[in-house]
């Protein structure tokens, strides 16, 4: 004999209590894995066969072909300069604490050599002994 149950059985339900926690979780992931860069000035960068590693918290000097130049010491965006003499105020600034502090110039493959030998030179006059050039890898094959 059969015995009947008096009460129906609870259908299917998909728990959402831990939902705003799973969505929480994942924003903090991607935030915290997201890579910030400190210049967005778009550039077409010239291609080299070895590249090594940006070091964290290097000064930034970025050179567009319309001749802007702009300058991040490393902790902030990169600000406008609004001449190679000032640039060159801004890199004795960080070279003051640390002639060791890393630089990157990272200078589009439109822009004059004679306008990046000044940068150079400022660089060389503030006595900084860590320039990187900025660039990136060539295809391979």
């Amino acid at each position: 004999m059969r015995v009947r149950r008096s009460r129906p059985l609870p259908g299917a339900v998909i728990p959402t209590a831990t939902m705003a926690d799973i969505a929480f979780l994942l924003i903090i992931f991607f935030m915290v894995t997201t890579a910030y860069s400190l210049d967005r000035t778009p550039m077409e960068l010239p291609e080299t066969k070895e590249q090594e590693q940006v070091p964290k918290g290097a000064a930034i000097i970025s050179m567009a072909p319309d001749g802007t130049v702009r300058f991040s010491a490393g902790e902030a965006d990169t600000q406008p300069v609004a001449d190679i003499a000032a640039l060159g105020q801004s890199i004795r600034q960080v070279t003051a604490t640390n002639s060791l502090h890393p630089f990157v110039l990272k200078a589009d493959r439109l822009v004059p050599y004679r306008l990046i030998d000044q940068v150079l030179e400022q660089l060389r006059l503030a006595r900084a002994q860590n320039v990187s050039l900025f660039s990136i890898g060539e295809e391979k094959l």
